[in-house]
């Protein structure tokens, strides 16, 4: 279930040098952005090769309730969570977020405020279901570009009206497939083995990008019929809620004199 987007994939075998900087170097931009991109895909790898991928927290699947009580047809609700993409990518969830089942998704962009601002220039474009039967919701880390600023112009010319954006920031897609992922079926491996049998051979690159959330049931007319957040939802093992006491660690002092010692 590949999908063709505007934004390169990130690879899990891109940048394996770093620039290293001499006195009266010339420097371009493509030094400094390898640099960058170096220490992210050490990132990357140890995070798909060390945590692994999927949801970390959060990131419920929930019906919208009308204010008669009713569930609302076509739409669900995200709550915030934070997961590690196939690839290693932080995806972080910081908003609650709207899906509408009869669009493609909707994107995200992490740290944006929390509300749901509508595109003036365009209107909602449902598309219509090819296929028959549950939907999955899933969702991918996406780079977004922001912040343009000016480009000063080149030698004598006098186009000052050239912009590039200067900033890039984490965002994410969250999108609509019709079947659960191979990634995500079968059974996890037992914990048990964990610390028994062969040595164990390295993950190959995963070659979807998705992180699934959810299957939805929708009726005909949209009504929201079951929502299951667990059988097609690849959880990682997370120590984050896990902390323990010390014991042993009590001073009893019995008195206090001027030949106590400190």
């Amino acid at each position: 279930m590949k999908t063709d987007t505007l934004c390169r994939e990130p690879l899990c075998d891109d940048a394996h040098e770093r620039p290293r900087f001499f006195p009266r170097q010339l420097i371009t931009p493509d030094d400094l952005n390898l640099v960058l991109e170096y220490f992210r895909n050490k990132l990357r790898r140890h995070n798909r090769l060390i945590h692994g991928w999927g949801v970390v927290c959060g990131a419920k699947v929930c019906p919208i309730m009308n204010s008669g009580r009713s569930i609302e047809p076509w739409k669900v609700r995200i709550t915030p969570g934070y997961l590690l993409g196939p690839y290693g990518d932080e995806i972080f969830i910081d908003c609650e977020r709207i899906v509408d089942l009869r669009t493609r998704g909707v994107n995200g962009v992490t740290g944006e405020p929390c509300v749901e601002a509508p595109d003036p220039w365009c209107s909602e474009v449902f598309v219509p279901c090819e296929e028959t039967g549950p939907r999955y919701i899933a969702v991918k880390y996406k780079e977004m570009m922001s912040r343009p600023v000016r480009v000063q112009p080149v030698g004598c010319g006098c186009d000052d009206t050239q912009c590039e954006y200067s900033r890039w920031k984490d965002g994410y897609e969250i999108g609509i497939l019709t079947r659960c992922p191979e990634s995500h079926e079968g059974e996890p491996p037992d914990t048990k083995r964990l610390f028994s049998g062969p040595i164990p051979e390295c993950p190959s690159c995963p070659s979807e990008p998705w992180v699934v959330l959810a299957k939805v049931e929708i009726g005909e007319d949209g009504t929201i019929q079951t929502i299951d957040n667990c059988s097609c939802r690849r959880l990682v093992r997370s120590f984050g809620h896990l902390w323990w006491r010390c014991e042993g660690g009590e001073v009893i002092i019995n008195s206090v004199g001027p030949g106590t010692e400190r």
